[in-house]
């Protein structure tokens, strides 16, 4: 059955060493620990030698995570300890480690006349703080909500900060959360600043105050895989994505049906911006060649030789002959052998 470690009280001269360790912060490692180190080996060795009953031999853990503005006692053994909770150092920032050397822990297990020694003088600790991560993603949605409900534009943005992305680690007892005050926008210039506050509501655990733009942006269809020249677009080929306003330049395709049955001119990459330059017609119906003239009204249906005047991709509108009374008419291209003309409107172009 396992037990409880028992201890004797700490002489005044080692309570106090240790206490002043505890107000030492994580920068200031490297040059307290030694300190305390030599502090303690030259107290009276009276106070390392171990008494009372036996107790079993104790078992120091390589690593541990500490949730705590302090490191205890019984975090750093795998064994319990009647004295676990004392506090022996402060922990690092969250999110952060650090590491105890064998010449800190020796003294410490002889400060507080624990069975234990390190085996080399490489032996330590690492001690690590749990955090909450808020990511840029977070902070960007965040930013994006009130610069829309400011600016009362419903149009898509793209925030880009000054200095690069803005991220926070949280202690756990915190929530995760990110609040935007005293938001400043110029739409003109779509600059803006705002302080950053985490957690969004209680007290402010931290602040930082950032700048950067907030471009305006639209939505354009683009390919959502990698083609090859002399490609005919359809519609399982486009996706949709957004892209600043301000880039719109020159001849951006942003209808897809500008897009369908086009051929394209040359290899395209997933994802590119489309220009009308890059694309081609893709006819499925050829000049002077012959097709069939569809009429559909009801129950009644007529069909009649025809012969093509121009060029036309599948579902674009064409120019069309009937070669019976040479009468040209206007119909849709329904198949590369079949033109349908509509019932409706001045069919005859002469």
């Amino acid at each position: 059955m396992s037990r409880l470690h028992r201890y004797r009280p700490l002489p005044r001269r080692a309570g106090l060493l240790l206490g002043a360790w505890l107000g030492c912060g994580v920068a200031a490692l490297g040059v307290r620990v030694p300190a305390l180190a030599e502090e303690l080996a030259a107290a009276p060795a009276d106070i390392y030698v171990f008494g009372g009953e036996e107790m079993p031999q104790l078992n120091l853990r390589s690593s541990i995570m500490v949730d705590d503005d302090v490191i205890r006692l019984g975090d750093l053994f795998m064994e319990t300890l009647s004295i676990g909770d004392t506090p022996i150092a402060q922990a690092p920032a969250p999110g952060g480690t650090l590491a105890l050397d064998a010449r800190f822990l020796r003294q410490l297990a002889r400060a507080y006349r624990l069975d234990w020694q390190p085996e080399s003088k490489f032996e330590r600790v690492l001690v690590g703080r749990m955090s909450h991560r808020i990511d840029s993603a977070t902070v960007l949605a965040a930013l994006d909500d009130s610069l829309r409900a400011r600016s009362g534009n419903g149009a898509g943005l793209e925030i880009v900060l000054d200095g690069g992305d803005a991220e926070f680690v949280l202690p756990t007892n915190l929530a995760p959360t990110v609040g935007v005050l005293n938001l400043q926008y110029d739409p003109a210039s779509q600059r803006f600043g705002a302080l950053l506050v985490v957690p969004a509501t209680g007290p402010t655990a931290q602040q930082r105050y950032v700048t950067g733009w907030a471009h305006e942006t639209i939505d354009i269809p683009v390919l959502n895989r990698a083609v090859p020249a002399g490609t005919t677009i359809r519609d399982s080929d486009l996706e949709w994505t957004s892209i600043r306003a301000d880039r719109l330049i020159g001849n951006v395709v942003t209808d897809p049906r500008q897009l369908l049955g086009m051929t394209t001119k040359r290899p395209l990459r997933s994802n590119q911006i489309l220009r009308n330059s890059d694309l081609a017609l893709t006819p499925a119906v050829r000049k002077n060649s012959l097709v069939t003239l569809a009429l559909q009204s009801g129950q009644m249906s007529l069909s009649v030789a025809g012969k093509v005047l121009e060029d036309a991709a599948l579902g674009q509108s064409v120019r069309v002959m009937n070669v019976t009374s040479k009468k040209e008419l206007v119909g849709i291209v329904r198949d590369p052998a079949t033109v349908e003309i509509p019932l409706v409107g001045h069919l005859t172009l002469n």
